[in-house]
């Protein structure tokens, strides 16, 4: 199933809340919201979101969908905690830039959706939630058989990491660096048999204990 038909499924779900929402009108052809599926226009990169907070972007709204006490636990800086069903009801101003996410990406793509068909625009999630913020953010993995574009792109996470009180590692194994779409080393379905979310679970706990 393609990302498109995976999206388009959670819309039966996603329209009995938006028919709720506060303004009661959805403004966006769902074969449009299908296009921006099919071109990865839905999501950002969490080196790009963490880029964003640290100059300060005033039209950046971040939103975490998790529960009060995984919020309380550790967040993204400058998150505010909502339900879906709060969504439906929000008002955010004009020129909002929203960022959402969740424990993986089913969540948060339906909030994504259902913003869309309130008629947002600039719209966009975490494809893998907290765990992408943790993986390349918090703690990124340089591993000791590093090509050259990965030890670059790995400069750029090492400085943004030690911004967010992350601890960057250099010279793993190949075997202990983080994967995901960004890596296309596995697919979304083969990543959730992984459960990222047990490993995002951990790495909050390994920065508790750091005290971050």
């Amino acid at each position: 199933m393609t990302r498109v038909h995976q999206a388009l499924a959670i819309l039966a779900a996603v329209l009995g809340l938006a028919a709720g929402a506060a303004d009661g009108r959805s403004t966006v052809d769902v074969s449009q919201l299908g296009s921006e599926i099919d071109a990865e226009r839905d999501h950002v990169e969490a080196p790009e979101l963490a880029e964003r907070i640290m100059r300060q972007d005033p039209t950046l709204r971040v939103i975490d969908l998790r529960t009060h006490a995984e919020f309380d636990a550790f967040h993204i800086p400058t998150a505010t905690l909502a339900t879906l069903d709060e969504l439906t009801r929000a008002t955010f101003p004009p020129d909002a830039s929203i960022v959402l996410y969740s424990e993986g990406g089913t969540h948060s793509a339906q909030a994504w959706m259902l913003l869309r068909l309130r008629g947002h625009r600039d719209v966009r999630f975490l494809r893998e939630g907290i765990y992408e913020w943790l993986s390349r953010v918090m703690e990124p993995r340089l591993a000791v058989d590093a090509t050259a574009a990965e030890r670059a792109d790995f400069a750029r996470a090492e400085a943004q990491s030690r911004f967010f009180g992350g601890l960057p590692r250099s010279s793993v194994p190949r075997a202990e660096v983080p994967t995901g779409y960004w890596t296309d080393e596995l697919g979304a379905g083969e990543l959730a048999s992984r459960a990222p979310a047990a490993s995002a679970q951990q790495a909050v706990a390994r920065i508790r204990r750091r005290g971050c």
